[in-house]
């Protein structure tokens, strides 16, 4: 066995071990501080991500509140919401932070004004969540200009 640890080929299979088993212990911490960051993170969870006014008459504005709860264990920020289009208008409640299992809302107006046939709008919310930063919502109608207002 004192041979073997000497010779060349000792020397090398215990430099190959050593190697694996500190490749292993840097793959295991960086991926240990990972798992960590994502269980202190926030995570924004919205009871839904789609309404749909079904069909309606041509002229009022509709309006919509998307709720969502902070499921993470550190503060959400809600960054900001960006509207696919004009006609739609879109909020962040009173405030913009949301601590851990606090709840919120993304206020959404449509107006039906000048539309017709199938309308679909989509709200982009932007936040702190690394897991999920953007999230889309829709809000979707049919607008029948021949429904009473």
């Amino acid at each position: 066995m004192q041979n073997f640890l000497n010779s060349k080929t000792g020397k090398t299979s215990y430099f190959i071990i050593g190697f694996a088993v500190v490749l292993t212990i840097v793959f295991l911490v960086v991926n240990n501080s990972k798992l960590t960051a994502s269980l202190k993170a926030p995570k924004i969870v919205f009871k839904e991500n789609v309404h749909d006014f079904g069909k309606v008459p041509r002229g009022p504005e509709l309006q919509y509140n998307f709720r969502f709860t902070n499921k993470g264990n550190s503060n959400l920020n809600i960054e900001r919401v960006q509207t696919s289009c004009g006609c739609t208008g879109a909020t962040v409640g009173e405030k913009s932070d949301y601590a851990k299992n606090e709840s919120g809302e993304i206020k959404v107006n449509f107006s039906t004004q000048g539309r017709e046939g199938h309308q679909e709008k989509t709200i982009i919310v932007y936040s702190n969540d690394p897991q999920n930063p953007q999230v889309v919502l829709t809000v979707k109608c049919d607008v029948d200009p021949n429904m009473d207002y």
